[in-house]
């Protein structure tokens, strides 16, 4: 699968890049600090959420099958980081599915797709047709 994480440096960032790497996934890592990530072997994009370029995050989200979200203050000098970044990713995210991605119903309805079957909380659910 492509997964585009942002946000990928952090605490939730950090783990959903190291699981999807192991897993196998072509991940493209959204982050401020490219030096912060390491030796991961993942396509790597620099893009500061406070003040980001939309052609930018446009680029990193071509392709991809999902964008998971790992972005957050780390501090109160980050208040507000997640209120404009979420704007910027869902902005250039849905720029991206208008522009013919691979964001469209048919494969939305392939990756949301569940085995039939108990849910966490014990209700059934049915699988997509």
């Amino acid at each position: 699968m492509k997964l585009t994480i942002v946000g990928a440096t952090g605490g939730i960032g950090r783990h959903l890049v190291d699981q999807a790497a192991a897993a196998g996934d072509d991940v493209t890592a959204v982050v401020r600090d490219p030096a912060k990530l390491g030796d991961v072997p993942v396509r790597v994009v620099a893009a500061d959420l406070a003040t980001a370029d939309p052609a930018t995050l446009r680029a990193a989200f071509t392709g991809t099958d999902a964008v998971l979200s790992g972005l957050g203050p780390r501090s109160s000098a980050d208040a507000g980081i997640a209120t404009r970044g979420t704007r910027a990713v869902v902005e250039a995210r849905t720029a991206v599915a208008y522009a013919g991605s691979s964001w469209s119903a048919r494969r939305r309805s392939e990756w949301c797709r569940r085995p039939a079957g108990p849910d966490r909380r014990g209700a059934t659910r049915a699988t997509a047709p």
